[in-house]
């Protein structure tokens, strides 16, 4: 018996997912101890042949503490299958990171990109904000590197799109 066509595209869904590697401050080298990528979304096309999938209707991509949602997610994969970016655009996208002894690091923008390598790093596009705790970057354009802990923000062509950075203190 014919498998139903939603069947089909799960089975490709999953073994899409089941391939990507290690990926945001793990080492890629040992695919045992990753995370796994779960994607929830309303609809999804995959196609193996190109390594890319479209993800459509509030989409959230989660691995580990990383979590990124938003409207439409495109999610790339090299030949091997391994992960090599997100798109995400939303009203707002929003991406979410816990760490470790620290608050959570927090990003909007309506648009995103996300590169798990080369060195893995989360770009803000068309006016976005990054923040932590009480600190708060803003800017057009604003590039965050996770293992770095470094960020750099660029402004827009007009005039009142500046960056703004606000640091708060640590209290003694």
């Amino acid at each position: 018996m014919p498998l139903h066509p939603e069947h089909r595209l799960t089975g490709v869904i999953l073994a899409f997912l089941i391939g990507l590697p290690v990926a945001h401050g793990q080492d890629s080298s040992d695919e045992s101890t990753a995370p796994p990528v779960e994607i929830v979304a309303d609809s999804a096309e995959v196609d193996d042949a190109e390594g890319i999938s479209i993800y459509r209707g509030d989409v959230v991509l989660t691995r580990g503490t990383l979590r990124i949602k938003g409207d439409v997610m495109h999610v790339y994969a090299n030949d091997g299958g391994q992960l090599e970016r997100v798109t995400v655009d939303g009203e707002p996208a929003t991406y979410r990171q816990t760490l470790d002894d620290a608050a959570a690091r927090r990003a909007e923008a309506p648009r995103m990109e996300y590169f798990a390598a080369g060195p893995e790093r989360l770009v803000l596009r068309r006016g976005g904000r990054l923040w932590q705790g009480d600190n708060t970057v803003t800017g057009r354009i604003i590039t965050h590197y996770p293992q770095e802990n470094r960020t750099v923000a660029e402004r827009g062509d007009d005039e009142g799109e500046r960056v703004n950075v606000s640091v708060t203190p640590a209290s003694d």
